[in-house]
């Protein structure tokens, strides 16, 4: 090897030399700056995490790549949200000063005994080693520092975090103490048994006269009812005796399909005793009082109105508060059915007495002269 190739030569390594020792004194302000800055501290961290997972992730598919770059950057986000909720990080650890690690080179322009240039033959690489070895020694402690960091500010955000929960929790059992007594009144009410009716309320099935506190079962008639244009049905019998104190009844009407089939209004009829009957045969021939009754069409208008808790009842009262009926013979109208009551007392009312005269031409009725 010639003189010149030698010079040339030895002047590319001190180059290098003196290149490796301008990058060692970046490194040693940089890390000076950072030792002071806690937020250019995790920036190096994040960096420093970047690269290392683009070089482990080399020889993966792009999608498994970007997945994993978009969740560093998630854990990065969050650390930096945890980092600005605090008052400050803990105290970094110790950070090696690389000025003191660095080799002691000559100046660039002296010459040392042996080698007759401005600084020492690496001819062996022991210098640039050393270098090198600084250099991941420092990347190690800066991620030991970012990762006690980290670690430190999740510590003190789930304390953080955990001091609203307990709060919470302890709000949660003073409500639950507080309710305890409205939960212990709301119990109460409901054991409690439920006031008793208003008025007798009947067990079977079936029509029923309301009248002093008491409950009457009215009788079916036979037949359909006459339309109320029609002035006097056919003659009946009437059934047994059904006989209400007063002419102030209500009625309680107890069905099975009262559910689905509920009256809007009813009526009560007066029930007329033929006392007479004239005819060519025999005149004025008194009949059989069993066999002498008819529905005139003069009535009186009922309403309908629900029974609280029972949708099988209805109750039916008169559209005049006042209503009074005279004493005598009554049907309560429900639809196709009737029912006969009557109303104990001396009978006065004229509408309650009817005289019937047969003829060739048909049947015509008169009003009784005494009833």
């Amino acid at each position: 090897m010639s003189s010149q190739e030698l010079r040339e030569r030895e002047e590319e390594d001190a180059n290098q030399a003196s290149n490796e020792v301008q990058f060692a004194l970046v490194i040693a302000r940089i890390i000076e700056t950072v030792k002071a800055d806690p937020e250019l501290m995790r920036q190096a961290v994040y960096d420093l995490a970047r690269h290392k997972l683009q070089e482990q992730l080399v020889d993966s598919n792009p999608t498994d790549t970007q997945r994993a770059k978009r969740t560093l950057e998630t854990a990065i986000h969050g650390v930096e949200e945890l980092s600005r909720q605090q008052v400050g990080p803990p105290a970094p650890s110790p950070v090696p000063q690389l000025s003191s690690a660095l080799p002691r080179n000559p100046p660039l322009g002296e010459t040392g005994p042996e080698s007759g240039v401005g600084l020492s033959h690496p001819a062996n690489g022991a210098d640039r080693h050393r270098l090198w070895t600084v250099m991941t020694w420092t990347a190690v402690v800066l991620l030991i520092v970012g990762t006690v960091f980290t670690v430190a500010l999740q510590r003190e955000s789930l304390r953080t975090l955990g001091q609203p929960l307990q709060s919470q929790g302890g709000q949660a059992v003073t409500h639950k103490a507080v309710g305890t007594p409205a939960s212990a009144t709301a119990n109460t009410a409901l054991n409690r048994s439920p006031p008793p009716p208003s008025f007798p309320r009947p067990t079977d099935y079936g029509v029923y006269a309301l009248g002093d506190d008491s409950l009457t079962e009215l009788r079916l008639l036979p037949g359909r009812p006459p339309d109320a244009r029609v002035a006097v049905s056919a003659a009946f019998r009437l059934p047994g005796k059904v006989s209400l104190p007063n002419g102030h009844p209500e009625f309680i009407v107890f069905r099975r399909e009262t559910t689905t089939n509920i009256l809007e209004h009813a009526e009560v009829r007066v029930i007329a005793r033929i006392a007479r009957e004239f005819s060519a045969e025999s005149a004025g021939k008194r009949l059989d009082d069993n066999d002498s009754w008819v529905i005139r069409n003069f009535s009186y208008p009922y309403r309908a109105s629900p029974v609280p808790d029972s949708p099988e009842m209805y109750r039916l009262h008169s559209e005049d508060p006042t209503l009074q009926l005279p004493p005598g013979q009554y049907a309560l109208i429900l639809k196709s059915q009737s029912y006969y009551f009557s109303v104990e007392g001396a009978i006065v009312d004229p509408r309650q007495c009817i005289e019937r005269v047969i003829i060739t031409s048909g049947t015509f009725y008169s009003a009784c002269k005494k009833p």
